[in-house]
């Protein structure tokens, strides 16, 4: 500015030196330049100042303007609230078990594959049979034979003879025995009198016959090679996995072999270590919340078996959570969380975990009122993941139930700060609906 203003002085300067009169005399000229310089001089300043300045009828509407936050509430209410006993392991399977042959032989089919899902009964692998089907054979026709010679020595005896008198005497003595009228040494003295007299009676003609021709004999002989007959057909107990098959056609096994595994993906169960001071809250049936973090989930669920003992290294007691891998996402082995229902305490002030901050380490929330976020200090009581009791409002106002709480873009939001909310969650806790679906 003081540039503009040297540079109009030297104007008026060279424009008065040019532009006067021969009439007029050199202190009127003078008096008149320096004027006209000072009223060119001010109105270069107020040039210079407008360009800096705004006025003061611009700049207050903008202090005054205040700015509404969008924000979710919650509302305050009185309910139970549960503390849960939080216990870690491990998934399983209920049913697993390695398949071994029972008799020795060539494989000839091998009808399982590694990873493969098996129903019960489901053929794995077969071994060579003929050599057990011949065994059957012959065991059918020494059975034959016996039976000729029994026919010959009488047609009078009856294979099905019922001794129905016998068989409830049998059942009287293992009656009292098991009230502890009589000893195990006793029944079997009992019964063995029982029997000589069913003889002498002849009450057991057709069993002694039978034994006498080798009847009898030959019978248990047919039985066993029929249940060898059947083993060369290796098939899965239940339902399920595949797992550690290594076995190919043309390869002989022994007795005892490992064939593979089946494991049932199915049918699974949690096993957990409960601390032995959180065991008085923990019984068959109590609900369960059990948190798999591979999968991100969480399944409601409840105790089915409490072990009687305690494991005497981690002072932990297993306890059992069974439940059905319908999507089979679920794998034995993976790693749980369960949070089981343990303390309960009785119509507390509750709000969510969500709307409590700390600031200048006191703890507060926000109260929505008349469009505005009150600010109120609260003492804290008893929480669990979802909800926290306030037991007493320290500064601020008061709170009720049904009253709203702020719970989101809270945490740069001043007292009395106008805020909208956009929508009203629910303050649930997993644990009020299980109770109310175990009732």
């Amino acid at each position: 500015m003081r540039f503009v203003a040297s540079l109009l002085l030297v104007l008026a300067l060279a424009a008065a030196g040019c532009g006067g009169g021969g009439d007029r005399s050199g202190d009127d000229s003078t008096a008149v330049d320096l004027a006209a310089t000072r009223s060119l001089e001010a109105e270069a300043e107020d040039v210079g100042q407008g360009d800096h300045q705004k006025p003061d009828e611009e700049e207050e509407p903008e202090q005054r303007r205040e700015k509404t936050t969008s924000v979710d509430a919650a509302v305050a209410f009185r309910g139970d609230l549960v503390i849960p006993v939080v216990a870690e392991g491990m998934l399983r399977a209920r049913n697993s078990a390695e398949i071994r042959a029972e008799i020795a032989g060539r494989v000839t089919h091998v009808t399982a594959e590694e990873g493969q899902s098996v129903r019960r009964g489901q053929l794995v692998a077969r071994i060579d049979a003929r050599e057990y089907e011949a065994a059957v054979e012959e065991a059918r026709a020494r059975y034959l034979q016996a039976l000729s010679l029994l026919s010959i020595e009488g047609d009078d005896i009856l294979f099905e003879e019922l001794v129905q008198d016998l068989r409830d005497e049998f059942t009287n003595l293992e009656r009292m025995e098991q009230r502890g009228q009589l000893t195990r040494e006793e029944r079997y003295a009992r019964e063995v009198q029982l029997d000589v007299q069913a003889i002498r009676d002849g009450k057991f003609r057709s069993e002694v016959a039978a034994a006498r021709s080798g009847v009898a004999e030959s019978r248990s002989a047919l039985e066993r090679a029929r249940v060898n007959l059947e083993r060369t057909q290796i098939r899965a107990p239940f339902g399920g996995i595949v797992t550690g098959l290594t076995l190919s056609p043309g390869e002989l096994v022994t007795v005892s072999q490992g064939v593979c595994t089946i494991v049932d993906n199915v049918h699974i169960e949690a096993e957990v270590g409960v601390l032995e001071a959180d065991l008085a809250y923990v019984e068959k049936g109590r609900p369960v919340l059990l948190v798999v973090p591979a999968l991100s989930l969480t399944v409601p669920l409840t105790v089915d078996v409490v072990s009687p003992q305690f494991d005497r290294t981690t002072r932990t007691c297993q306890v059992l959570i069974r439940l059905e891998n319908e999507g089979g996402r679920l794998r034995p082995g993976m790693f749980v969380r369960a949070q089981i229902a343990g303390e309960t305490h009785r119509d507390r002030l509750l709000v969510p975990r969500e709307s409590i901050l700390t600031r200048e380490g006191r703890p507060l929330l926000f109260k929505v009122e008349d469009g505005r976020a009150k600010w109120l200090y609260v003492k804290l009581g008893e929480s669990n993941d979802y909800l926290v009791e306030i037991e007493k409002v320290l500064q601020g106002g008061a709170l009720e139930p049904e009253d709203e709480v702020v719970v989101s873009d809270h945490l740069t939001l001043a007292h009395d700060a106008p805020v909208k909310v956009r929508k009203t969650v629910p303050a649930s806790d997993p644990w009020v609906a299980l109770a109310k679906s175990d009732k």
